[in-house]
């Protein structure tokens, strides 16, 4: 059994390192086409942010408040390196997104088998918005990375060892350090450790620290340079403004740009230390929430359609000419689908996925993650740049779906769960529902 087994394992690393070496070759070939593509939105002050760290100012405000350090500082170090190109920062988030594709197999082969593996591996290769933003300038490349390592050394069956959790602490404190929510996810599984056994106390503590040892000395500058206590940035406020002081779609996805202010007549608070600013704009909005219980609640459904509608910033790009080339309508039709469909296949087949597999390994860690970020964003708002991080973990689920291994998990799943997955499913469809409209507009429907 022992040759089966290594030759399975063998012949699984080949056609793993075939799925990765196209997909570096096909994002290559894609930064080459868009090497004249000038940046566009957030990407340009995450450029102007990098330069002022480049010529020795380091990290300025952005309009009052204080943007996560990691991903600036990253693009600042290639500016450094190799002057104002932008082909650089996008090689390095290309050779980073090859990086995760045996991220992505390992976790998936854990929670079902290689097969299930090698089908996730693939289908995080060639998806087509993470493909894209190998070559847009968001931190979402960066942050899948480094929070799919600190995850994947969480998720280990049993009790992780203590090299794990350290690892793990110290990859999920990098992300934090590129987008915040992965944070506070932290303690969040530290609790559902504890959750599982009490045994486990002193490793949440253990993953917990870990995860400081990072951002310690980004909170010692932040107390240096405001005079107050800041773990990492200034951005909660000003989510929460936009979630409670806008009117949804609250979106900047195409067609969703429409954001009135609702007449609650909270200005925005305008004090100098960006520190006082956030904690001024966090008790303006859990005053608002408080006093409006009715009109918050009423929104979350829009929100979280927002934050799971069918469109990415990919096809925003495509449809307002920001590329380099022009897309005929017939090429945009094609995209559409392309982006739209590949993302609501792997939603689908992820949540059924989920319901389907109690026992798989790593399975309620993906429930927790998913319970945070819905949770998280019916309170702020949302948009289909925020669920990016999302998707990997949808198609490890999706894994055993997308091989054999589907045929015997419908046979021995109870009624109970399958109506579970059935509404689960149907509330997707239904939240797809409100903006399916203006996704297929370009189809004349």
């Amino acid at each position: 059994m022992k040759p089966r087994k290594t030759t399975r394992a063998g012949s699984s690393s080949v056609i793993l390192a075939a799925i990765a070496a196209v997909s570096l070759i096909l994002k290559l070939v894609l930064v080459w086409l868009v090497a004249d593509m000038p940046c566009s939105h957030d990407q340009c002050e995450y450029l102007n942010l990098a330069d002022g760290i480049r010529s020795g100012q380091g990290l300025q405000l952005y309009d009052g408040f204080l943007w996560p350090p990691g991903f600036i500082f990253v693009l600042a170090g290639c500016l450094t390196l190799f002057g104002d190109t932008l082909t650089a920062p996008r090689v390095l988030q290309v050779l980073l997104s090859t990086a995760t594709v045996p991220l992505v197999y390992t976790l998936g082969r854990r929670f079902a088998d290689r097969r299930a593996g090698l089908a996730a591996a693939a289908v995080f290769a060639f998806y087509p918005n993470l493909v894209a933003f190998t070559h847009l300038l968001w931190p979402e490349t960066l942050y899948i990375f480094l929070f799919l390592a600190g995850f994947l050394f969480l998720a280990r069956s049993g009790t992780p060892a203590t090299r794990d959790l350290v690892l793990a602490g110290v990859c999920l404190g990098a992300a934090a350090l590129v987008r915040g929510l992965a944070f506070f996810f932290v303690p969040l599984a530290a609790a559902w450790m504890v959750w599982q056994s009490r045994r486990r106390v002193v490793p949440a503590l253990i993953l917990v620290g870990a995860t400081l040892v990072p951002i310690l000395p980004w909170t010692a500058r932040n107390w240096v340079r405001y005079d107050r206590f800041l773990w990492i940035d200034s951005t909660i406020g000003r989510n929460l403004y936009i979630g409670t002081n806008l009117s949804p779609p609250s979106n900047w996805d195409l067609g969703f740009n429409d954001r009135r202010r609702i007449s609650n007549g909270r200005p925005r608070c305008e004090q100098e230390n960006p520190v006082d600013n956030d904690r001024c704009e966090v008790r303006n909005a859990l005053a608002f929430a408080a006093s409006h219980p009715a009109l918050m609640i009423a929104r979350v459904p829009l929100k979280i359609a927002d934050l799971l509608n069918p469109s990415s910033f990919f096809l925003r790009h495509a449809r307002l000419g920001h590329y380099p080339y022009t897309f005929t309508t017939g090429q945009l039709r094609l995209l559409t689908v392309l982006v739209a469909g590949s993302y609501m296949a792997v939603a689908l087949l992820g949540l059924l996925g989920l319901a389907l597999r109690p026992g798989a390994p790593g399975r309620g860690l993906i429930l927790l993650l998913l319970v945070y970020h819905l949770g998280i964003h019916a309170f702020i708002f949302g948009m289909s740049r925020f669920r990016l991080p999302l998707v990997p973990f949808l198609m490890v689920a999706a894994g055993p779906l997308l091989t054999r291994s589907w045929r015997p998990l419908l046979a021995e799943a109870s009624r109970w769960r399958l109506a579970t997955a059935a509404a689960a499913l149907l509330a997707m469809a239904g939240l797809w529902a409100w903006r399916l409209p203006t996704v297929l507009d370009i189809f004349g429907l």
